[in-house]
């Protein structure tokens, strides 16, 4: 919070009264061209932008002590800190010191326009032109003032004018940022702001501006490149980073735009939309390893979006890993379990990894999900088509514990004889064990010994024994059937 004037005006006359007075005789009353200074003052401002102050304030430091008579090294290390009120305390001093010089009121005006201090900027730039009649810079302090005051037509006439004497990119920078808040005039602003950043890069509100304007004229590439360069101002800013990847992206540069996208996820960014289109990107320009990276990072960001893990897990089946791509699918449908379409596709898988028996308990949890949206039309009969292979009964079997081992034992026996005509030495055991809850419902089959190594008739005596109902009250019964081939 900048001091009151009063109190600054106190503050000052402790300080001037500590300032050494040089001899008349041996000030430095002679200025520099003031385009000379203003290219000065271009590279203070750039130093404060790219956080290079400390090694120039050194520098003048030294040329201040080398030049004790020389107003402009303290006027330029007083603007490394513009605007802070050291600053304008230390050119209010000089200005004392040096009444012909016009430059300290130039930077004290530009401070209290910047603090909103208005009608104390403008006898400030009026004591700049008495010492230097039409000084250009104190005509452009000028018409910051006028913008700030809100008469557009004033401050663009004398921007102008101060062009007129000297054309600084600070002063074109300023012109353009006016013409751009004007309907209408975006076109001449967009040509101000171009020469200006052509001449001096190193201006993030001209760079911003220009990006916004190019992309209200549907010139995309001229808003990425002005986006790019504000961006390498800010490396650190890391959404700046993810609103240029938005740019590269409207400009259909998706290499850049990834590349943006790293520099934004490197930098810690995690926003769930931001990492999708990450993974977007990699993969329409197939960088399938990178897709994988992005996906990963989009399900540490988001618990609750099934599509990164269903995407590698397509991934992974592309290049040959079953087990990782069912892995996928599995946390997918734990994070939707009410669509039905995910637990489709690991039936789909488990079938072509021939295990049966999770294919069509992947069926089931399909036909319970919840989100009719995402069913699957042909998942119905191709559930139907897994029963029949297993000979499931069309309805379960019911009652004691011996009536229900008999009522599988049929089914069993059954596909076992069918089983033969295709493996004729097929023969062995198999004995499981069933969980029963309180209302006689199955809660668990576990196999607990098969030598027959058979997928469907291990599977038929899952589900037979999975859907049985039987008498209320827990219990672990144990069912045990030995196969053997007729003689």
């Amino acid at each position: 919070m900048a001091p009151r004037p009063f109190l600054r005006l106190l503050a000052l006359v402790f300080l001037v009264l500590a300032v050494p007075v040089p001899g008349a005789a041996a000030r430095s009353t002679a200025l520099p061209p003031a385009d000379e200074v203003m290219g000065v003052l271009r590279q203070l401002e750039t130093a404060r932008v790219l956080g290079r102050a400390r090694a120039l304030e050194t520098e003048l430091e030294d040329q201040a002590r080398a030049r004790p008579n020389d107003a402009m090294p303290r006027i330029y290390r007083a603007w490394l800190t513009f605007p802070a009120d050291g600053c304008w305390n230390e050119l209010k001093a000089i200005s004392t010191l040096y009444p012909e010089n016009p430059w300290p009121h130039v930077g004290m005006g530009l401070i209290y326009v910047r603090w909103g201090m208005l009608a104390e900027a403008r006898p400030v730039f009026a004591a700049a032109l008495r010492e230097a009649p039409g000084f250009p810079p104190a005509l452009w302090g000028e018409a910051v003032l006028l913008q700030a005051e809100r008469k557009p037509r004033e401050a663009e006439a004398r921007f102008r004018e101060a062009l007129a004497g000297l054309d600084a990119p600070q002063i074109r920078t300023g012109l353009g940022l006016l013409l751009a808040q004007q309907p209408g005039r975006e076109a001449e602003a967009r040509a101000e702001l171009t020469r200006a950043v052509e001449a001096w890069p190193e201006q993030p509100e001209a760079l911003k501006t220009l990006a916004r304007l190019a992309q209200t004229g549907k010139d995309v590439r001229a808003a990425a490149v002005a986006g790019e360069k504000l961006v390498g101002l800010k490396p650190r800013d890391r959404e700046a980073h993810r609103l240029q990847a938005g740019l590269w992206l409207a400009a259909s540069e998706k290499e850049k735009a990834a590349a943006s996208l790293e520099r934004y996820v490197a930098l810690g960014g995690a926003e769930p939309a931001s990492l999708a289109q990450w993974a977007k990107l990699y993969a329409e320009l197939g960088r399938a390893a990178d897709e994988e990276k992005a996906l990963a990072r989009l399900m540490d960001a988001d618990a609750k979006d099934a599509e990164p893990a269903l995407r590698l897990s397509e991934l992974a089946e592309a290049r040959g890993d079953g087990a990782a791509a069912e892995a996928f699918l599995v946390k997918a449908s734990e994070r939707a379990p009410e669509r039905s379409d995910l637990h489709v596709r690991r039936a789909r898988l488990c079938l072509k990894q021939e295990r049966p028996q999770d294919a069509l308990a992947a069926y089931r949890a399909a036909a319970s999900a919840s989100a009719p949206e995402r069913r699957v039309p042909e998942a119905e009969a191709e559930a139907a088509a897994l029963v029949r292979r297993f000979r499931l009964p069309a309805t379960p079997a019911r009652g004691t514990g011996d009536q229900i081992y008999n009522r599988v034992s049929l089914g069993l026996v059954a596909l076992y004889m069918e089983r033969l005509k295709e493996v004729p030495e097929l023969k062995g055991n198999l004995k499981v064990r069933v969980q029963v809850d309180e209302a006689g419902r199955a809660t668990q089959v576990s196999v607990v010994y098969d030598s027959l190594k058979d997928a469907l008739l291990a599977g038929h005596a899952y589900f037979a024994f999975l859907d049985a109902q039987y008498p209320p009250g827990r219990d672990t019964p144990v069912f045990q059937y030995v196969f053997r081939p007729p003689k």
